[in-house]
C-alpha cells in the first residue's frame, strides 16, 4: 500500500527517517537537518494486524526503503519491564520472560540513559527480524523511551512529585517522578475519557502524590484533555499543561502532526 503523497527523495544519504509500527499503521517522518522546514509526514496502513500484513505494507512503500543517513523505529510493546541500568541485558530479557511466561515473542532491551534505567520488552515473533533485514541499520525504541526520557527534562527541581500525561491514539503514556527519580512509567489502552481519568487517579493514589502540593502534566489529544481536565481538577489542585518541545518547530510547521515519540527522536543528536 503506498502512502497518501508521493514523494522522491533525491539524496537519501543526507535525510534521516523515523517510522512508527502500531497496529495496522505504519507512520513515519522524514527530514534533513540540513534543510529547515523539510519535514515530510506520511503513513500507510496494512491489510491485517500481522507480520505479513506489516512487510507488504513496508515493501511496496519504496519511500521508506532508500539508504538514509539514519533509522530509527518506533515500537509499541503490550508487555515491557523497567530494570535499573547496572542489570545486564541478558538478566532484563531472564526475568522479563519470567514474567510473561505466556508471550513468545521477540524480547529486546533498550536504555533510558536519562533515567538510569533500562525498558525490556516482547514483540511478536518475526517483527524485529524483519525490521533489521529491511530497513538501513535501523536503531528500534519502544515508544516510552523517548516519552520518559522527555519528561525527565521537563521535572522541577523541587521536592514535589510530578505525574505527567501523554494521550494519543486511544493510549495513556505515564510517568511519576519524585525530585528527579523515576518511580513509574506505564502506558494504558483506553476506550474513552473516563477510563483515562480512571487510571490517572488511581495511579496518582498507587503512588501516594499529594493533592494539594503535587502536579499534573498533560499533553497530547486536546479534544480529549477538555473532557477530562474538569473532573481531574475536582481531585489535584495543580493540572497544567505539559511543554511541547519548541525545538520541533524548527523541523516543520507540520510538526505536531507527527506522533510526538516520533518528533521527539528527531530532536535527538
Amino acid at each position: 500500500m503506498k502512502g497518501k503523497q508521493e514523494i522522491t527523495i533525491q539524496h537519501p544519504e543526507a535525510w534521516e527517517l523515523l517510522v512508527s509500527l502500531q497496529g495496522k499503521r505504519v507512520r513515519y517522518i522524514l527530514f534533513t537537518p540540513a534543510v529547515a522546514n523539510s519535514l515530510y509526514i506520511d503513513e500507510v496502513e496494512c491489510a491485517e494486524e500481522s507480520l505479513q500484513g506489516l512487510e507488504d505494507a513496508v515493501l511496496n512503500t519504496p519511500v521508506l526503503l532508500d539508504d538514509y543517513k539514519r533509522v530509527r523505529i518506533v515500537v509499541y510493546p503490550q508487555h515491557f519491564v523497567l530494570f535499573p541500568q547496572e542489570v545486564s541485558d541478558e538478566d532484563c530479557t531472564a526475568l522479563l520472560h519470567e514474567a510473561f511466561p505466556a508471550d513468545d515473542g521477540d524480547a529486546a532491551v533498550c536504555l533510558m540513559p536519562q533515567n538510569g534505567v533500562k525498558v525490556a520488552y516482547l514483540l511478536p515473533r518475526g517483527i524485529q527480524a524483519f525490521v533489521g533485514r529491511t530497513f538501513n541499520y535501523p536503531v528500534v525504541f519502544p515508544h516510552l523511551v523517548p516519552l520518559g526520557e522527555h519528561f525527565k527534562t521537563l521535572v522541577r527541581s523541587d521536592d514535589r512529585k510530578c505525574m505527567f500525561l501523554h494521550l494519543a491514539d486511544n493510549r495513556t503514556d505515564l510517568a511519576v517522578y519524585e525530585g528527579d527519580k523515576l518511580m513509574c512509567l506505564n502506558s494504558y489502552p483506553f476506550i474513552n475519557g473516563a477510563d483515562v481519568t480512571y487510571f490517572t487517579l488511581g495511579a496518582w493514589r498507587s503512588q501516594s502524590l499529594d493533592q494539594l502540593k503535587d502536579e499534573l502534566q498533560i499533553m497530547g489529544d486536546n479534544e480529549l484533555q477538555s473532557k477530562i481536565l474538569p473532573t481531574l481538577r475536582e481531585y489535584v489542585k495543580n493540572v497544567m499543561p505539559a511543554v511541547y518541545p519548541a525545538a520541533a518547530m524548527r523541523l516543520g510547521r507540520n510538526a505536531m502532526q507527527a506522533p510526538l515519540e516520533l518528533i521527539l527522536l528527531a530532536l535527538c543528536e
